[in-house]
């Protein structure tokens, strides 16, 4: 700059005393008309040289603008230069001894947090350096000229390597703050799964039985719900924590890439001994609820098969009624008599298998109630009156059916003895168109001996029919034994079985009337016969002599069934068999069984 005012300085003083000279020459000239021709080749001569002075000047100019403007970007180099170095030693000085300074991670939530704070502050701090940072490369890469220059060769050097320096740096400080954010979320994941267990352990786990189903419902689930929300958290524990003991595992490096000598086996080993206790309280914690999900999913299952089973009570009670409603006629004819037992043994069924499904839900609810340890006078209570309304609804269902078969029995023999009577009859008639004496003899005692075993079966129809009519119009009976049968509440209404008391009425009559018939015939027959030897006289008219008898009282069937009253009770069909318990199943004469309650009959 001195220099160069030196030179404008003196530049301006030849260009005045020139011009002042060439101003002098012309005044000369103007006063003189004639002036020496040296004068005018000086003026001529300092005029030229003034002219080169001017522009050497210009030049001058030029060269100290341009020289002015290279020292002006050569002074901006500097200063990008210079910041370029304080950032740089600014990351590898200041910035790694405050990063060394926090290499902790904490070993619970409070420590994990305030570390992370401690980081915060650190990241504040950088934040100045790396405007900084920013603006330098802005600057650098938005330089106008001197791109071929050393100097900005130079600075891009620097530059590249405060730009790798500050990256560095910037990934070791993310890789802090992501380990110390992995580090805070796994201590309060075990924080709060080690809290909510307790709490479900306390709350779900170790309070009072519960015997109250609604709330055994809601409990269980709540319990579930409670178990999914601490598996999800357990995951997430087991997750963050094989994340952060894998990051504290990785090599630290600084600014410039050297690795740091950084110590994290013991926070490795805490957080492997966290997450070996997170997943032993696990496993003792699903034991647990797994047992109360057991237990409360016992107190459920006991509440429905209750509630089922008291349905199950309802549908035995509402067939016990439908059958002292409808199933305790007797049909008049044996068609009708069977279609009545077939309907009855498909609603003995229905009841069995209504009665086996409520003892089958009544003694899991029990079982279940046992290994709850519950009480069970509920339970005992439900099956007591299960129980009683299938013994009330077995005692007039049996007795119903046996009324039935025997029932059917009775038409069906009396059916076939009618017919064997009729055909004896006939036979009877046939041999009073024999005429030798001989053959009619035998005839006529075959016949007689035919009509003596016909008549034993017979008798026991007879006998059968009148005790099955004088059954029909008793009551039922809910109770077998003597000492309660005259107690009220164990006698049931009469069934209306007046038609199948009149229809037996009928047939008794029938077979009565029968027998007088062949009766009647006999006598005529054996009285044409004048050479019937006294053995065969004697035996037919004795035989006839009861018959007229018993035409002309009506009581003679009743001393036949007196008569005979200490036996068993069966038809022309029976085989033959001992009197049964009135305890006893009912069955058929077909199946070789007597009636049970035709002996308690017989001997009372």
């Amino acid at each position: 700059k001195c220099c160069k005012t030196k030179i404008l300085n003196l530049t301006h003083h030849f260009s005045i005393a020139g011009n002042k000279l060439i101003s002098h020459i012309g005044d000369l000239q103007s006063t003189k008309p004639l002036l020496s021709q040296d004068l005018l080749d000086s003026r001529e001569s300092l005029q030229q040289m003034l002219n080169t002075i001017d522009k050497k000047q210009s030049t001058i100019n030029s060269a100290l603008l341009d020289l002015e403007r290279n020292v002006e970007e050569l002074r901006e180099l500097a200063t990008l230069e210079e910041g370029v170095s304080y950032v740089t030693n600014w990351i590898l000085t200041t910035a790694e001894t405050m990063l060394n300074a926090q290499l902790k991670v904490g070993y619970d939530v409070t420590t994990a947090d305030k570390h992370r704070l401690e980081h915060e502050i650190l990241e504040l701090q950088c934040w100045k350096t790396y405007g900084f940072y920013a603006e330098l490369i802005y600057k650098i890469d938005n330089f106008p000229k001197m791109k071929d220059s050393v100097p900005f060769k130079d600075l891009m050097s620097q530059r590249e390597w405060m730009d790798f320096v500050c990256r560095s740096f910037a990934q070791r400080l993310e890789r802090r703050r992501n380990v110390l954010i992995t580090s805070v979320r796994f201590y309060r994941l075990v924080a709060e799964y080690f809290d909510r267990t307790s709490e479900v352990f306390q709350s779900l786990i170790m309070g009072d039985k519960v015997e109250d189903f609604d709330l055994a419902s809601a409990k269980l689930h709540k319990l579930k719900d409670s178990q999914q929300t601490l598996d999800t958290v357990e995951k997430e524990i087991i997750k963050e924590g094989e994340k952060l003991s894998d990051i504290l595992s990785m090599p630290v490096k600084d600014a410039v890439g050297r690795e740091v000598d950084v110590d994290y086996s013991e926070d490795i080993a805490n957080v492997r001994d966290i997450l070996d206790a997170t997943i032993s309280r696990s496993r003792i914690f699903v034991e647990s609820v797994e047992l109360q999900r057991l237990t409360l999913d016992q107190i459920t299952h006991i509440y429905k098969y209750e509630t089922d089973a008291e349905t199950a009570l309802q549908w035995m009670d509402d067939l016990y009624k439908v059958m002292l409603r409808s199933h305790t006629h007797v049909g008049t004819n044996v068609y009708e008599i069977q279609a009545q037992k077939d309907e009855h043994q498909t609603f003995q069924e229905t009841a069995k298998g209504t009665y086996n499904y409520g003892c089958q839900l009544l003694n899991a609810s029990l079982a279940l109630r046992q290994s709850c340890k519950l009480e069970t006078d509920r339970n005992i209570e439900m099956t007591q009156k299960l129980q009683t309304t299938w013994k009330q609804f077995q005692a007039v269902s049996q007795e119903q059916m046996t009324r039935l078969r025997v029932s059917a029995v009775f038409h069906r023999s009396v059916e076939e003895h009618c017919s064997k009577l009729y055909e004896l009859k006939d036979n009877v008639l046939r041999i009073g168109q024999i005429e030798e004496s001989s053959r009619r003899k035998v005839r006529l005692r075959k016949c007689l001996t035919s009509r003596e075993r016909l008549l034993v079966e017979v008798g026991r129809m007879v006998r059968l029919g009148r005790l099955l009519e004088t059954r029909l119009k008793e009551p039922f009976l809910l109770d077998d034994r003597v000492e309660t049968m005259a107690s009220p509440e164990n006698v049931l209404a009469e069934a209306d079985n007046i038609m199948a008391s009149e229809a037996i009425s009928a047939r008794l009559a029938e077979v009565s009337r029968i027998a007088e018939s062949l009766d009647s015939v006999l006598q005529d027959v054996q009285g044409g016969f004048d050479d019937v030897d006294d053995e065969v006289a004697n035996a037919s008219g004795e035989m006839v002599s009861r018959k007229a008898d018993g035409s002309n009282h009506s009581d003679d069937w009743s001393s036949s069934v007196k008569s005979t009253e200490d036996e068993s009770f069966v038809t022309a069909s029976d085989c033959t068999c001992t009197p049964q318990s009135r305890s006893s199943s009912y069955h058929t004469a077909s199946e070789c069984r007597a009636s049970p309650w035709w002996g308690g009959e017989s001997t009372s």
